[in-house]
This record gives C-alpha cells, structure tokens and sequence, in this order.
C-alpha cells in the first residue's frame, strides 16, 4: 500500500461545540476551501465567508496520511 496526504477540516475543528458534523477530505487545500464555502452557504446561510473566518479555517486544515 502507498500513503497519500489530504488535506482535512471539519466544522467542530474550527467552531468546537458548534454541533455541525461536517467533514471534508480532499487532496488540495484549494478544492478544500470550495467545498467549505459552499457547506458555509447551504447549510450555515452564509453568502460568503468573512476574513476572520477564513483565516480561522486555514488555520485548521490538517493534512492526514492515508494508506491507499
């Protein structure tokens, strides 16, 4: 088996006690950002995301190793 890195997020990661279970894994932190935005505007009704949010979320991207 090869290992692969990701880059990960979940919304607890970036507002723990936030009750919103989302997670995502994709192999770039471009793609990442994309589908956070767009679970930001169905699910949490923001039409974009502020700065400061942004800032929080990148900060807590995490790249994992994955055995594939």
């Amino acid at each position: 088996m090869a290992d692969k890195q990701y880059k990960q997020l979940g919304c607890l990661d970036v507002q723990p006690g936030g009750g919103c279970g989302f997670q995502v894994r994709t192999e770039t932190e471009a793609e990442l950002m994309q589908l956070v935005a767009t679970h930001a505007k169905q699910c949490h009704k923001l039409d974009s995301i502020p700065p400061e949010m942004v800032a929080k979320v990148q900060a807590a991207v995490k790249t994992v190793t994955v055995a594939v």
